[in-house]
C-alpha cells in the first residue's frame, strides 16, 4: 500500500527555519503526524519559478495541503480548490470573513485589545508601534487597524513621531527601526507596541545600544510569545499565540478532510494570552 502524504507550502526562503514563529509552526505540525500514517512533504515556493502553480502541485502529488505562508501563494490556494477538486487544504493566521476555505488562526483583534488595555492600565499614553510589512499580512493590517482605534477610544494622539513600518519581519529591521525612530523623532515614545517579538528584541537591542533604559523610559511589548522573548534583559511582555497547537490542529482538521468526507470548511479559532514580564512592567 503506497503510503499518503501531506504537503507544507511555503516559501523558498532560509528564514522560514530561521523563525521561531514558524518553526514553532511546524514542530505543532511535525508532532501531530508522528502517530499518523501520512508522509510529510516540504514543498518551498519560490517567486521566481517558471513553473504554473498547477504544475508544482502535480509533481508532488500530495493528499492534502497546509499553508504556512498562504498570503504570499494565494494562486496555489486557488489552483488547490479549483484545479484539485478533492484535495483539502488548510490555512493558518492571516484570517478575514471573506475566507472561504480551512483554517486555523489566533484572534489578533483580541490579542491586541489585550496589549493596548494593559499598556494604558498602567498609566502609558505616548504609544507607539514598530508594525510589521502588510502588504501580505492580514494579521499586520488588523494589528494596525486595532491600535488606532485603541488610541481613539483612549483620548490618545497618533504620532506619526512615533510610528514605523518594517521592512522585514526580522529581529534587524525591529533594531534598524527603533534606531532611526530614536536618531530622528523630537521625543521618544513612552511605550512601543511592535507587530512581533523578534521586532520587539530587535527595538530592545538599539534602546540599549542607545542607553535607553526598558522599561523606565521606553515599554517595549510583543506579539507571538515566542520562547526566546523569556531570555532577552529585560524579559519581553508579549502577546502569546499557542502555535504548537496550532500546528496540531492544521494536521487534525485535514485528515479529518481526506478521511471524514467534512465538505463544510472548518475554521478553528484560538485565544491569545498576555504575558507579562518586565519589559512593559
Amino acid at each position: 500500500m503506497v503510503k499518503q502524504s501531506l504537503g507544507l507550502i511555503t516559501s523558498f526562503t532560509p528564514e522560514i527555519f530561521k523563525c521561531e514563529y514558524f518553526t514553532r509552526i511546524t514542530y505543532g505540525i511535525i508532532d501531530a503526524m508522528r502517530n499518523t500514517s501520512y508522509d510529510l512533504r516540504f514543498i518551498m515556493v519560490s517567486h521566481d519559478d517558471p513553473r504554473e502553480p498547477k504544475d508544482i502541485l502535480k509533481e508532488h502529488a500530495v493528499h492534502g495541503l497546509m499553508f504556512l505562508t498562504w498570503t504570499i501563494h494565494p494562486m496555489f490556494v486557488e489552483e488547490a480548490r479549483r484545479g484539485f477538486k478533492n484535495l483539502p487544504v488548510v490555512l493558518i493566521n492571516d484570517y478575514s470573513p471573506e475566507v472561504e476555505t480551512n483554517i486555523v488562526y489566533c484572534n489578533n483583534e483580541v490579542g491586541t485589545r489585550k496589549a493596548f488595555q494593559y499598556l494604558i492600565g498602567r498609566g502609558y499614553r505616548k504609544i507607539g508601534m514598530l508594525q510589521g510589512p502588510d502588504a501580505d499580512s492580514r494579521d499586520a493590517q488588523v494589528r494596525f487597524k486595532i491600535y488606532r482605534e485603541m488610541l481613539a477610544t483612549s483620548g490618545l494622539e497618533f504620532n506619526p513621531d512615533y510610528f514605523r513600518k518594517c521592512d522585514y519581519f526580522f529581529e534587524e529591521d525591529g533594531y534598524l527601526k527603533m534606531l532611526d525612530l530614536i536618531h530622528h523623532s523630537p521625543t521618544l515614545p513612552r511605550a512601543v507596541f511592535c507587530f512581533n517579538d523578534d521586532l520587539a528584541i530587535g527595538a530592545m537591542r538599539a534602546l540599549k545600544e542607545e542607553n535607553i533604559s526598558c522599561p523606565q523610559q521606553v515599554a517595549i511589548i510583543g506579539y507571538d510569545g515566542l520562547e526566546r522573548g523569556k531570555h532577552v534583559d529585560p524579559p519581553l511582555t508579549s502577546v502569546r499565540q499557542p502555535l504548537e497547537a496550532m500546528g496540531r490542529e492544521m494536521v487534525k482538521i485535514l485528515i479529518q478532510k481526506i478521511e471524514g468526507g467534512v465538505t463544510r470548511p472548518i475554521q478553528k479559532e484560538f485565544q491569545p494570552d498576555l504575558i507579562v514580564r518586565r519589559s512593559a512592567a
